[in-house]
């Protein structure tokens, strides 16, 4: 039995590549701000709509309750886009726009 792995082929090298914080910071925030301001999204469904493990996705989101991007609600246990994530997330769009050109 003959198993070939083509993962470090080029076929496979321009669409497998790891995201950067950048990236997934922006993941984030998208997840959350789709979901509704007043809704808020919970951790776990945060962590399946970015792709995150849980370490990664808990790393993350202290990372951007810290900076005032996201706030927690207690009593929903959901995680809600502030003004500073949606300036954020509008400035990274803008970026990408750009460098799109």
């Amino acid at each position: 039995m003959v198993i070939i792995c083509l993962l470090g082929t080029d076929t496979y090298s321009p669409i497998v590549r790891n995201r950067d914080s950048n990236e997934i910071v922006a993941s984030i925030l998208q997840s959350v701000n789709n979901a509704g301001k007043d809704d808020g999204m919970r951790r776990t469904r945060i962590m399946y709509n970015s792709f995150l493990s849980y370490s990664m996705v808990t790393h993350y989101l202290k990372l951007l309750t810290g900076n005032g991007s996201l706030e927690y609600d207690e009593p929903n246990k959901a995680y809600k886009i502030t003004e500073a994530g949606l300036r954020v997330l509008e400035l990274h769009n803008k970026i990408i726009g750009m460098l799109n050109v």
